[in-house]
């Protein structure tokens, strides 16, 4: 397992030139990367190019988005979007790139959930098989605070368990999960739980802690504290687990709230490769080190806007 870096989940706007900057400086292992976003701005900067860059930087892909960051967004938006997936997946491909994530909404307001679980396996089995064309894996992120789901309409999957009801409708050998840390204390589940899953389940890995002070019931998906910041998610029996199990990819931190807006882009970044080495420290897992296989080479070229 190694820290990688997604920008925008501590409110760094910046392109992929600039990310591969700001995680080489504060010691990232690895890079996520919004190819549903950026895949436009990578192709400018000369694709080998880029490549050639993050690897100067030491860095190694972790994971991306290249499908709808929601499974359930609209029939129109679904489809304008899945027509441009071969490309960034054709892009992630030749980046290195093996994981791809969704986001599961925990509720819809007609769906009952069988008739919205037929609907998200037709779905994930779509972005499967399009990504599978190229090797790419497809993680499926459940959301687990009831803030987010109870009372809003009918329930649908919020745990792990219903995510393996999910997993088994999809049926494809490349689809399983995005976990977060956040949720899977949420859910009040146990490494029990994660012992559930083959390490090639495992997709993509979210950390970051519960708010103190805030009864889990009440807890927000819109603010939460750095990894190991709070204490609320047991975060050792979290990793261990993951180790133990098999899992080796990324491990992003996503301790969305506002007051990250506020800080400079590299203290942001410095912030939280330290939470997650130090996670990893406590837990007495092995921090990996940034491994600089090319020569010095840079990204031609600036980044330009957010165009896809």
């Amino acid at each position: 397992m190694y820290p990688s870096l997604m920008p925008d989940l501590i409110g760094i706007p910046a392109g992929p030139a600039e990310s591969v900057a700001i995680a080489s400086r504060a010691g990232f292992v690895g890079l996520d990367i919004r190819f549903n976003k950026f895949a436009t701005q990578i192709e400018k900067l000369d694709t080998e190019a880029f490549a050639d860059a993050m690897a100067a930087a030491g860095l190694r892909p972790g994971y991306s988005s290249i499908t709808p960051q929601k499974l359930n967004v609209p029939e129109d938006e679904w489809i304008r979007e899945m027509t441009d997936v071969p490309r960034r997946a054709r892009l992630a491909q030749a980046l290195g790139y093996r994981r791809a994530t969704s986001v599961v909404v925990p509720f819809h307001e007609t769906m009952e959930f069988d008739e919205n679980l037929a609907f998200h396996a037709r779905r994930a089995r779509e972005a499967a098989n399009l990504l599978g064309d190229f090797g790419i894996s497809f993680g499926m992120e459940y959301v687990s605070p009831k803030t987010r789901w109870q009372g809003l309409g009918h329930e649908f999957v919020h745990d792990l368990a219903g995510m393996h009801t999910l997993l088994d409708a999809v049926g494809r050998p490349n689809v399983g999960v995005m976990l977060d840390s956040f949720h899977w204390a949420c859910a009040q589940e146990t490494a029990d739980d994660l012992r559930t899953l083959k390490p090639e389940q495992v997709i993509a890995v979210h950390v970051c802690d519960l708010l103190a002070d805030t009864p889990l019931d009440e807890q927000d998906v819109r603010f939460r504290a750095s990894p190991g910041e709070t204490g609320g998610v047991d975060m050792n029996t979290f990793l261990r687990t993951l180790v133990e199990i098999g899992y080796d990819g990324p491990i992003s931190a996503e301790p969305t709230h506002p007051t990250w807006k506020e800080k400079p882009a590299d203290e942001s970044a410095m912030i939280t490769a330290r939470a997650i080495r130090g996670c990893f420290e406590r837990a007495g897992i092995p921090v990996p080190s940034p491994s600089h296989d090319r020569g010095g080479a840079e990204v031609a070229g600036r980044d330009k806007g957010t165009e896809s």
